[in-house]
């Protein structure tokens, strides 16, 4: 994606196709092995979204990978900037974020709370981001976004693979046409995943070490 990272990912979860699956969630796209899932949420219109995968790399890679906001425009789609407004530890920051929307959209941005942690037994390590609407004044001729929570959780199954579970709850703010929400909800979430698994074989990630998250 040019960045699931969130963000791109707030905007294209938004879909309005209905959901008859187990535990409410639709098999929408399956692409390479990337499979995106919806389903209602019964505390908003707009639905919920999840996507599975399972890549080559290691729970270290994609920690260095999300936790390297600066980039998050190379893979995360329709991103047009990030950047990190506050670091708390090495596990947890504060980071800022615009999307692109195409004329006669408006932008949306988000500040964004995220923070890392992991299983001592199993080594599922989990991402959590949650917008933080009021930690920044709003910018003018943008949108802030109210509403994000993003979700990552990312089991090792061996050395070398993972399987990722991303999922995503959003309310894009202010008037969201259906074009835009179809616009969003194509392609979005499969490009964003496939740049992902591309990127993290960066020799950056690859030779990253990170002290608190421990690969099996």
């Amino acid at each position: 994606m040019q960045r699931v990272h969130i963000l791109s990912f707030m905007l294209f979860v938004f879909t309005w196709l209905s959901s008859s699956a187990q535990d409410g969630w639709e098999l929408t796209k399956e692409t390479n092995g990337i499979k995106e899932y919806s389903r209602f949420n019964n505390q908003s219109k707009l639905k919920e979204l999840k996507v599975e995968l399972t890549i080559k790399a290691k729970l270290t890679e994609i920690a260095s990978l999300l936790l390297d906001v600066d980039n998050y425009s190379k893979w995360s789609r329709n991103l047009k900037t990030s950047y990190v407004l506050k670091q708390v530890s090495d596990d947890e920051l504060y980071f800022y974020a615009e999307v692109n929307v195409p004329w006669p959209g408006t932008n949306r941005d988000l500040a964004v709370h995220l923070k890392i942690s992991q299983d001592s037994g199993t080594k599922v390590m989990t991402i959590k981001e949650v917008a933080v609407p009021h930690f920044i004044p709003n910018k003018k001729d943008i949108v802030r976004i109210p509403y994000s929570e993003e979700t990552w959780n990312i089991v090792p199954i061996d050395k070398s693979n993972i399987q990722i579970t991303y999922s995503i709850q959003v309310d894009p703010g202010g008037a969201a046409p259906l074009w835009l929400v179809n616009l969003f909800a194509t392609k979005a979430p499969l490009e964003s995943f496939k740049y992902l698994a591309m990127l993290v074989q960066q020799p950056k990630y690859q030779q990253s070490t990170i002290a608190f998250i421990k690969n099996p």
